[in-house]
């Protein structure tokens, strides 16, 4: 986030890279731990991104695409659910929500998440989690987790890759 100017940093909207506050305050930690002394990268890989559309759309990570261009092994699992959480149990047929995760293959860490549907910002958030600890999907798949939730979706998913 460092300028060409000594003691510049550049932030948020005019950086051009993407208009989302998670981007924005992703890149301010960046340009705090820069001027703090640590160092500090911006990877927008683990950055959530949400369009709040009816159904919504959120995303965190390598898109299938992108995955298949980096030349390294993954797999790709995807489901389809009806999420019934406690805020909306009166719902009686509930739009089903679609969740697509990329897992590498190797280190079986989680490459992407792809949501569209209920509490879509909620999965790609907690997918982001996964994303930026490098927790492979082994040991965060078993975290208990409220049910039924948005969290118990993508560990629902998670929990069909072998």
């Amino acid at each position: 986030m460092r300028l060409p100017n000594p003691g510049l940093y550049a932030v948020g909207d005019v950086t051009g890279i993407s208009f989302l506050d998670s981007t924005a305050f992703s890149q301010a930690n960046v340009a705090i731990n820069s001027i703090l002394g640590h160092e500090s990268r911006y990877d927008p890989r683990w950055v959530p991104r949400s369009i709040h559309t009816e159904p919504a759309v959120a995303s965190v990570g390598w898109a299938e695409n992108e995955a298949s261009k980096s030349g390294i092994g993954f797999n790709v699992v995807s489901e389809s659910m009806r999420l019934v959480s406690d805020d909306d149990r009166s719902v009686i047929d509930p739009v089903p929500t679609f969740l697509k995760a990329i897992v590498d293959s190797r280190s079986r860490r989680l490459l992407g998440c792809l949501v569209v549907g209920d509490h879509a910002a909620v999965i790609a958030n907690i997918a982001s989690i996964a994303i930026r600890l490098e927790t492979p999907i082994d040991q965060f798949r078993d975290i208990p987790v409220a049910q039924p939730s948005a969290a118990d979706a993508l560990m629902a998913t998670l929990r069909k890759i072998e």
